[in-house]
């Protein structure tokens, strides 16, 4: 099964995808037809297993990351977490963090699904966010659902330049440059003009510099 996945998402995410048909999936990864179009029984069912596949491994990486940080009792530096986790995804998951963002995944995948793992990644932003707010760590007048929306608009758009390529644009043209590192540093930078005191207590998780 992994290996049909494999082979549809390098498809999916190509200039111009080619066919994904289970059968020519099964004739390029050598396991049996029939097998595959049992496995997959056509195109939408391919686009779903990948993307429901991505999902999963998304949120588990969330997850273990978070779990790292849960150690630290420090909610802004949670936040911080969370976001680096999720370009550290992407940059690590190039094509499937392409295929969850194609329009067309929201066809096949059940838009209840979708709406419960976004929702359960809001829900744990905000109460991040609310715990910082009394801890004074955020402003206390400002608005969670606009620093939500901020929030998520920094972090996917850090994803995007590298998913999509556009670094180049933007970063000097150093072969011996650590764009990742870039990014990371760039969401550090962020998360010192919108938040206070979030690297106190980072060392205890081993996932943060100190200033």
């Amino acid at each position: 099964m992994e290996l049909l996945l494999r082979a549809a998402c390098h498809r999916l995410v190509a200039p111009e995808p080619p066919c994904c048909e289970p059968e020519s999936l099964a004739a390029e990864t050598g396991v049996d037809p029939e097998t595959a179009r049992a496995l997959l029984p056509g195109t939408d069912a391919v686009l779903k297993a990948v993307a429901e596949s991505a999902l999963r491994r998304q949120m588990d990486h969330l997850t273990r990351r978070l779990s790292a940080a849960a150690g630290c009792d420090n909610p802004a530096h949670q936040l911080v977490e969370l976001g680096k986790a999720s370009v550290e995804w992407a940059i690590e998951n190039r094509d499937d963090y392409t295929i969850l963002n194609l329009p067309s995944v929201g066809k096949v995948v059940d838009s209840a699904e979708l709406q419960r793992y976004h929702g359960s990644l809001q829900e744990l932003a905000r109460s991040m966010l609310e715990r910082a707010r009394e801890r004074g760590q955020v402003r206390t007048d400002a608005d969670i659902t606009e620093l939500l929306l901020i929030v998520r608009a920094f972090s996917y758009g850090l994803s995007r330049l590298y998913v999509d390529r556009q670094l180049r644009m933007w970063l000097p043209d150093d072969p011996d440059l650590d764009r990742p590192a870039m990014l990371n540093t760039a969401l550090e930078g962020f998360a010192d003009m919108m938040l206070t005191g979030w690297r106190e207590g980072a060392a205890c998780c081993g996932t943060s510099r100190q200033q």
